[in-house]
């Protein structure tokens, strides 16, 4: 079987891995593989006069889609790929990669997953997980601070300079254009989604049932 590609998008912190997360768990038994568009970030670091409370991760340009679109299209040719491994300390790419091999369903998870069209044509179902700004800029500050050593400061700084309007020229758009837009009303219960499990099943539901049935009619 060839594998099928679900794109899952929506604002940073909207709580699109927890979603794809859910996917995984509701299409069981099939083989369902994740990919995470940050894993594609370019190896800025290395360019000349990079400041990384400047640089502009939030637009486009900053994810290597090249690479991503090429790997996709290897897997769905039933090849496996080395994915990049990205530290968001060094703001570098590692020496190891992330070996993926071809399955059922290929899960791939980004804020600019549905803004580029090398990456869109490649895609069967898409689906934008929609939360409100405040809780997604709550979030954002509380997972930046305490996992990749950010301080308060830099971390609104950055939103007010990129991360908003990056996300209202890139990511807001794929919301007209996705295949489904999953409401994350669990957003605003608790700052910790991994904690929602319960919540995000039911979200995610709607979803698996159409892939399923996309699964099912390829039979």
């Amino acid at each position: 079987m060839i594998p099928l590609i679900v794109a899952v998008t929506g604002g940073s912190a909207s709580g699109k891995s927890t979603f794809a997360e859910a996917l995984r768990r509701h299409l069981a038994p099939y083989d369902v593989r994740l990919i995470g568009e940050d894993e594609y970030y370019g190896d800025h670091a290395d360019e000349p006069g990079f400041d990384p409370l400047r640089f502009n991760f939030d637009d486009v340009t900053a994810h290597d889609h090249d690479l991503m679109a090429e790997h996709l299209r290897k897997l769905k040719a039933g090849k496996p790929v080395h994915a990049p491994l990205y530290d968001f300390l060094t703001h570098r790419r590692l020496g190891q990669t992330r070996e993926i091999k071809p399955a059922d369903v290929i899960i791939v998870e980004g804020i600019h997953v549905l803004a580029d069209p090398k990456l869109r044509e490649l895609y069967d179902f898409s689906i934008f997980v929609d939360a409100p700004a405040d809780i997604r800029l709550a979030r954002r500050l509380l997972r930046d601070v305490r996992e990749r050593g950010r301080s308060v400061e830099s971390v609104v700084t950055q939103y007010l300079r990129t991360v908003r309007p990056m996300h209202q020229a890139h990511t807001e758009p794929g919301k007209a254009i996705a295949d489904m837009v999953a409401n994350n009303d669990a957003a605003a219960a608790s700052p910790e989604l991994e904690a929602l499990s319960p919540s995000f099943d039911r979200l995610a539901a709607p979803a698996a049932a159409k892939i399923r049935d996309l699964l099912e009619a390829r039979k």
